[in-house]
């Protein structure tokens, strides 16, 4: 593994030409090797960067390519089934860093701009590299940085090449072994002027995650009963307390071609394409509860913060009708994912004249995530009572009946709940086209000039195929438990002092019992959906020039970036036109008016000055600074006109939706950094940072009035005609069913006026003679905001690498620890916070060159099973607690 921080000269995605006939070609593998030379690219060069290089054709240092980045100095990841999946660079979150492969910005199956490095076989990966300043030439829309993964190409290595892995993976918590195999072939013909690589992995794990988790924390409530009265007020209880096993199994194939020709010297043409298939099957199985704070019988109350830390609820004592508590055993597949990524390109690199370069790159991705009417949420419970128990080391919810192996009678079981697409599908697809040329002056003082253009063309849409069926709601219609496969349920090595045996059913036939009683749920094309066009061009030039102070080289890079951007927002939407009563007392139900179209557009213009200097203060010490500016563009998600309205529920009327008059972020940047090389790959950096955040974009949850247009005064009751339980007598004495309009708590994004992110860096790479070494390195970052908040994802991080290479043998120690955060200002529900606690993880790897062919290894990743931790505004409010265990995987590589 090599981690870097260098500075590129020339441009920053260059493709690879075909070495010369006569040029003795020398195979650099292992790490120090791969150490010596990143650190000569970075010593050399002019942009400030970090990078991970690949130790050998297809042995990227990780199981997954966000996991090797987390090392470089100042980038943290968020996870998914404990797999790196988004980056973090300086605090700023995934959507404020722009990910390149190849140079070109790929098409990303989310629901906003954020890529995920989860669909990428690392194997297919020979670098990386993050930019964390910025020049004219790189791509506009990172004002975290810039992150370009570079795949392998023909004639990065000419000649014939075979590479393959194969690999177990084992999972701590399943127990189950899954199998990865991976394959590289590439060869040059008609002496080195042809070449072709083909490179296709597979990888499939049976992952289980232990959950345990909160919609949110209720502020502000009365806390009561019919027998005691009011036990307290203005008291925090969580809405709800799921204890989830979420199985998943998880399918990743890539496939990638290129191709390469040089019909000259002064010409080499790349075609490529890749495709990418990532599955994630999963079954969550979820023992429930639901509180409301009129049915509390007993309370324990923090009175420093407000916060329930135990209380139970109970059967027939609600205060104000929300009926009695019940056991919910859930079952859904919310958490599925069907993601296609494919993308195409050509590049053409033309030496015009002895000083003139061309590159011309034409490429389009596409990627989607298929789920819409997919996925299903069911729900079977049991009128039970329950106590919350937040006063151990980990919040339980006791159930009675339940413990000691003990289930209470499955007789007792009742339908409730069911729907069907509560997942959007999301698509996107992207079109770029870039003109670039380097001119390379015959003087001492101008060096070189840059200039380009670009343009891009992108297309996202999100739509939702949904349905629900409340026709059981209220647990009044005993369960078909032969016909549904209910059945005792144990979770493997879940959280120890909670409840691990309860019951399950099959969600599938579920749905088909439903059905065949005539009942089924009945799934449409939601108004709600929306589509964004975004049309980008944009114009660079700069140059770069030395001078000598004294006896130190002096190289300056100075430029601009005019970047035009036009988007035009389309949506369907239908506004709720009344909230009505179901069988349940605390789940409603919402009517829709007929949908109308919502069309905007909007044009905005960015120049984007900078400066890179380079001060080589001796031969072994450099001194650089930059100051720029940056922009980067509201997700495409937060664009969207469309509301999306939740199930409603007894104090609980909830919607989110995006902002189309959203302005882009943008931010004055400057640094400055130290670096000294004192050793042949050792090295010393320290760097200081400032970011002046304007038009900062957070989502806050605010009251927004709907009309309820269906219904009718003067008592403007829910119209029967929506729902036949709206005739029965208690309507008019609840809150949510009765009145002209309604207030829901909505949550949108919105722009807030500044910020200022200010921090440093400080790193060291020592190898001693012995074969040990080590690399480590901190973050620390502080921020502010001219409205009082904190800013999102900023929190400090620290990494320490130690490795030993000799002979045939590598092995690596390697833990990362970032520092807690502010994960959300505004979780979405209730316009609570969303903080993450300190998350420190240790992976191992270790490797024995066989012979010059083959090579065994092994890989641990977070061997002693950390948790990740989330609260709500304080400590005591656990939001969620997630166990994704350990992964260990075995294998062999061989290359040919």
């Amino acid at each position: 593994m090599a981690l870097t921080t260098a500075f590129a000269t020339g441009e920053v995605f260059a493709q690879a030409t075909p070495n010369d006939q006569n040029v003795e070609v020398i195979s650099v593998r292992g790490v120090v090797s791969s150490l010596k030379r990143a650190m000569e690219d970075k010593k050399q060069s002019a942009v400030v960067s970090d990078g991970i290089a690949a130790e050998d054709l297809g042995k990227f240092p990780d199981l997954n390519v966000a996991e090797s980045l987390q090392r470089i100095t100042g980038v943290s990841i968020d996870r998914s089934g404990g797999e790196g999946q988004a980056v973090t660079v300086r605090g700023f979150g995934p959507q404020f860093n722009t990910v390149l492969v190849n140079g070109r910005q790929m098409a990303t199956d989310s629901a906003g701009r954020e890529f995920n490095f989860d669909i990428l076989a690392a194997d297919q990966i020979v670098g990386a590299d993050v930019y964390k300043t910025s020049t004219s030439n790189l791509q506009e829309g990172g004002m975290g940085g810039t992150v370009n993964v570079s795949t392998a190409k023909p004639f990065d290595n000419n000649g014939f090449n075979l590479v393959g892995s194969l690999k177990g993976v084992y999972e701590s918590l399943s127990e189950e072994t899954s199998p990865a195999a991976s394959v590289l072939i590439s060869n040059t013909f008609n002496e080195d002027r042809f070449g072709a690589l083909l490179a296709v992995s597979h990888q499939e794990r049976d992952v289980q995650i232990n959950r345990i988790e909160t919609a949110g924390w209720r502020p502000n409530q009365r806390i009561e009963n019919s027998v005691d009265g009011v036990l307290f007020e203005n008291a925090y209880i969580p809405r709800n307390w799921d204890q989830i096993v979420d199985q998943q199994e998880r399918t990743r194939t890539n496939a990638s071609l290129v191709l390469q020709y040089a019909p000259s010297d002064d010409v080499v043409i790349t075609v490529d394409g890749f495709i990418s298939k990532f599955e994630v099957d999963s079954v969550a199985t979820d023992l429930a509860s639901w509180f409301e704070p009129d049915r509390v019988g007993s309370a324990q109350i923090d009175e420093a913060t407000g916060t329930l830390i135990s209380f139970t609820q109970g059967i027939g004592i609600d205060a104000q009708g929300s009926g009695n508590p019940a056991t919910d055993f859930v079952s859904h597949t919310r958490n599925s994912r069907d993601s296609t990524t494919k993308g195409f390109g050509i590049n053409v690199e033309w030496a015009l004249t002895d000083q003139l370069e061309a590159t011309f790159d034409i490429s389009t991705s596409e990627a989607e995530n298929d789920r819409a009417g997919k996925d299903r949420f069911n729900v079977i419970g049991i009128i039970n009572e329950y106590e919350f128990d937040n006063t151990g080391s980990i919040p339980t919810v006791r159930h009675d009946g339940f413990g000691d192996g003990n289930l209470p009678d499955a007789n007792l079981s009742r339908l409730h709940y069911n729907e069907k697409g509560n997942v959007f599908s999301d698509e996107d697809e992207i079109t770029e086209y870039k003109a670039d040329f380097v001119y390379l002056a015959d003087s001492d003082v101008f060096q070189s000039a840059r200039f380009g253009a670009y343009r891009q063309e992108r297309e996202k849409s999100s739509f939702q195929i949904f349905g629900s069926q409340c026709q059981f709601c209220g647990y009044g219609t005993s369960a078909p438990n032969d016909v549904i496969d209910f059945e005792e349920f144990t979770a493997n090595n879940y959280f120890p002092g909670l409840i691990d045996t309860f019951y399950t059913f099959d969600g599938d036939k579920y749905v088909d019992f439903l059905a065949s009683e005539g009942f089924p749920i009945e799934t449409s094309l939601q108004n709600n959906r929306y589509t964004i066009d975004e049309d980008i061009t944009t114009l660079y030039m700069d140059f770069t020039l030395v001078h000598d102070l004294g006896d130190m080289p002096l190289t300056v890079n100075i430029g601009a970036r005019y970047a035009q951007t036009s988007v035009d927002v389309f949506a369907v939407q239908s506004f709720i036109s009344d909230v009505v009563k179901t069988t349940d007392e605390t789940l409603f139900a919402n009517h829709f008016a007929d949908p109308n179209d919502i069309v905007g557009s909007s044009d905005y213009s960015n120049l984007l000055p900078s400066i890179n200097v380079k001060l080589d203060i001796q031969d072994d010490m450099v001194l650089r600074f930059a100051s720029y500016d940056s922009m980067t563009r509201p997700t495409m998600s937060q664009m969207s006109p469309a509301t999306t309205f939740n199930e409603p529920r007894r104090q609980n009327l909830t919607a989110q939706g995006g902002n189309p008059d959203l302005k882009p972020f943008t931010s004055e940047n400057w640094d400055i950094s130290f670096e000294w090389y004192y050793g042949d790959a050792s090295y010393f950096t320290f760097a200081v940072f400032n970011k002046e955040v304007e038009d900062y974009i957070v989502t806050t949850t605010g009251v927004e009035t709907y009309t309820m247009t269906d219904r009718v005064g003067p008592d403007f009751l829910c119209n029967i005609d929506n729902s036949a339980q709206c005739a029965d007598d208690n309507v008019a004495e609840i809150e949510e069913l009765n009145g002209a309009q309604e207030d829901y708590m909505v949550s949108r994004p919105q722009n807030s006026e500044s910020g200022e992110v200010s921090g440093y860096e400080i790193a060291i790479t020592h190898v001693f003679e012995n074969g040990f070494g080590f690399i480590a390195n901190a973050t620390v970052v502080d921020s502010s905001s001219s409205e009082g908040f904190a800013l999102e994802g900023l929190g400090d991080s620290q990494n320490l690498v130690g490795f030993y290479e000799a002979d045939n043998w590598q092995a690596r120690i390697a833990f990362n620890n970032r520092e807690s955060f502010l994960r959300l200002v505004d979780n979405g529900f209730n316009g609570e916070p969303v903080n993450t606690q300190t998350y420190g993880q240790w992976d191992v790897s270790g490797s024995y060159d066989i012979n010059e062919h083959f090579t065994v290894f092994f890989e641990g990743i977070n061997i002693t099973e950390e948790e990740l931790v989330q609260t709500g505004r304080y400590a005591n409010q656990i939001y969620n607690i997630e166990d994704n265990g350990s992964r260990y995987a075995i294998g062999i590589r061989g290359k040919f």
